[in-house]
């Protein structure tokens, strides 16, 4: 089948307050795999982010992730490790439905390793950019791939997941200084010092996946 053009409108539900990140992370993505794997003309358009949490009742995010996937081609469900299995579920329920309702939209699992803190910490060049070189002369990780565990930080012998290291660098206010500046994070952060997470490959394999079922790739 040919297309001319052809939209790709991308949906996200997520699991507390990681929509300014998330969305502007999720376009980028998709502009990129469209880019190098996609020989149609693609235009993604702005993530539509639902104001239902994904740790909200079980019936209600079901009800607004169907709601989603109504107007959008891809539904992308967040969730930190600790709801994997629930998250697991849920997209697995939607594409059950989604054979009923063929024109729905494809569900796709966004679960970093950990929580959603592993992803924003990957880059030290580009948080730089955004908050400073001074908060993170303490910044534990020798490289991405150590942000899929927990580390000690200079002065402690404690083990730290990312989110207590996100705090540890910038105050009990790192999530608010953040959320302000999500958008410049990610258009600053290298996407293949990403890719060299493996629960971030593990989402570009699925969302993949998810557009060649909808032959934009």
């Amino acid at each position: 089948m040919t297309y001319k053009y052809r939209p790709l409108t991308p949906g996200l539900l997520v699991e507390g307050s990681d929509g300014p990140y998330l969305a502007s992370l999720v376009k980028r993505q998709l502009d990129r795999l469209i880019r190098e794997r996609s020989s149609q003309t693609v235009e993604v358009l702005g993530c539509a982010v639902s104001p239902v949490r994904t740790n909200d009742k079980p019936e209600r995010v079901l009800r607004a992730a169907e709601e989603l996937a109504r107007d959008c081609d891809v539904v992308f469900v967040h969730g930190d490790e600790d709801a994997r299995d629930e998250r697991l579920k849920l997209v697995a329920e939607l594409e059950q439905r989604r054979g009923l309702a063929p024109r729905a939209g494809v569900s796709v699992p966004l679960v970093p390793v950990l929580m959603t803190e592993s992803w924003m910490l990957a880059d030290r060049k580009a948080l730089e950019r955004v908050i400073g070189a001074e908060p993170l002369k303490a910044y534990p990780y020798t490289a991405p791939s150590a942000l899929e565990g927990h580390v000690t930080m200079k002065g402690s012998k404690d083990k730290r997941n990312p989110k207590q290291v996100w705090k540890a660098l910038l105050g009990a206010d790192g999530r608010e200084v953040l959320s302000d500046r999500a958008e410049l994070l990610v258009r600053w952060t290298d996407l293949d010092v990403l890719g060299q997470l493996p629960s971030y490959r593990k989402w570009c394999e699925d969302t993949a996946r998810a557009l060649r079922t909808l032959n934009f790739l």
